[in-house]
């Protein structure tokens, strides 16, 4: 009887744990409850407590079983194409369809991890699977292009990209100019693994010839409005915890008024939230280098100079988070939402059509002069800077300035 009885809690929580991973594949992590998850497999919420104990373990178990089902699309995808040789163009296809196979539908362990370096807690068991899961990954890479030394170096910088571009796809899949910046952008990734010539940035330019900005949320208010106010203490909690994090509640209740001050000024809470969403990114734009140029002659900017200004941007501190840590959980959730709320697209694709053009155009004088910055080579590095400065908050650690020195060299190519 007691063997009946542990069979029967490892199968209830295994249904318990395969339904909510489908509930955050379709709906997101931070909408799971007890309630509706206990509905879903058609059992009690106290059987899900007795399980799991608080929603926090319900949630690590989620994870773990994430970390499972990660790790056997990693075994199964890499065997298929076991003694491939690894090419320029066979590289570039693999990378190509393993972004399409995760960012797809059916990926729904994906959508976990996604949420989990987003939306995750820190506590010291959330940092530790995130860190095993990110282990596991690079793990898997640097071993099926373990041939080639070169390109095992490279697999960490290589898989950094991939967590990014990943929310990108997810978000934006569908649409035609993000598969021709995507694909430009990756094929510079994949030259520059192979330490071959950057290409010109034919679509990222195009793309950015043809941007129109829409109009600022706030343009035209009164900067001591009740909307400005409104809206900068939206865009504070987005750039703290991500969209999700953003409810009615939690704006009044630091604006010290009533629910229905939000309903008074927009039409919905929808149209809040996109608002908001909009004002943190023209709010919090990447102005940053333009203060932090070294003194001096532009041309004596070396990599130690360009590591202490760049530190501060990935500093995972809770009380001096870096512009990078806050800017990319402002990206990725933007592109959770995304995926179920077709009006978030176009944000989404304003944000990645022109990735690194801030890092390209304000380059004199903080980059070395020696580093051939392309605009290839800065929407890699934009992208790569982004993923290292979310996975470093997630697993609770910082981004050293060798850590920064390391990605640049690998990165972008020297003059000769």
């Amino acid at each position: 009887m007691p063997q009946a009885h542990a069979t029967s809690r490892i199968a209830d929580a295994q249904q318990i744990v395969d339904a909510a991973i489908a509930h955050a594949a379709s709906s997101g992590l931070h909408s799971l409850t007890m309630r509706d998850l206990a509905q879903a497999v058609g059992k009690s919420t106290t059987v899900i407590v007795n399980l799991f104990g608080a929603k926090s373990g319900l949630i690590q178990s989620v994870g773990e079983e994430a970390l499972r089902l990660d790790a056997e699309f990693h075994a199964e995808f890499f065997q298929s194409v076991s003694g491939l040789p690894i090419g320029r163009d066979s590289l570039l296809a693999l990378v190509r369809h393993y972004l399409r196979r995760r960012a797809s539908d059916e990926a729904g362990f994906a959508r976990i991890w996604e949420a989990l370096l987003v939306e995750g807690e820190n506590s010291a068991e959330r940092q530790d699977l995130i860190r095993r899961w990110d282990a596991m990954r690079k793990a898997a890479w640097r071993d099926h292009l373990s041939a080639d030394p070169r390109l095992a170096a490279f697999s960490p910088v290589l898989v950094d990209f991939t967590t990014i571009e990943q929310f990108y796809a997810g978000a934006l899949q569908a649409r035609v100019d993000y598969e021709v910046i995507a694909n430009e952008g990756l094929g510079g990734l994949i030259n520059r693994a192979f330490d071959q010539a950057d290409g010109p940035a034919t679509a990222t330019f195009w793309y950015r010839e043809n941007l129109t900005l829409p109009q600022a949320p706030a343009a035209g208010l009164e900067p001591d409005s009740m909307q400005v106010k409104l809206l900068d203490i939206a865009a504070d909690q987005i750039l703290a915890r991500g969209v999700t994090a953003l409810t009615n509640r939690s704006v009044s209740a630091v604006a010290g008024t009533s629910t229905s001050t939000i309903a008074y000024h927009w039409p919905d809470m929808r149209r809040f939230v996109l608002d908001a969403v909009w004002h943190s990114v023209f709010r919090d734009m990447p102005r940053y280098l333009a203060g932090q140029r070294p003194a001096g002659d532009p041309a004596a900017a070396d990599l130690d100079s360009w590591a202490r200004i760049m530190a501060p941007t990935v500093s995972t501190q809770p009380e001096a988070e870096g512009f990078y840590v806050r800017y990319v959980r402002l990206i990725a959730s933007a592109c959770m939402e995304a995926r179920r709320d077709p009006s978030l697209r176009d944000l989404v694709m304003l944000l990645r059509g022109p990735e690194g053009g801030g890092t390209y155009y304000n380059s004199a004088g903080v980059w070395p002069a020696d580093f051939d910055l392309s605009r290839l080579a800065a929407t890699r590095f934009a992208l790569w800077i982004k993923a290292a400065a979310l996975t470093a908050c997630a697993t609770g650690t910082m981004l050293s300035p060798m850590d920064l020195q390391t990605a640049a060299r690998q990165l972008v190519a020297r003059h000769t």
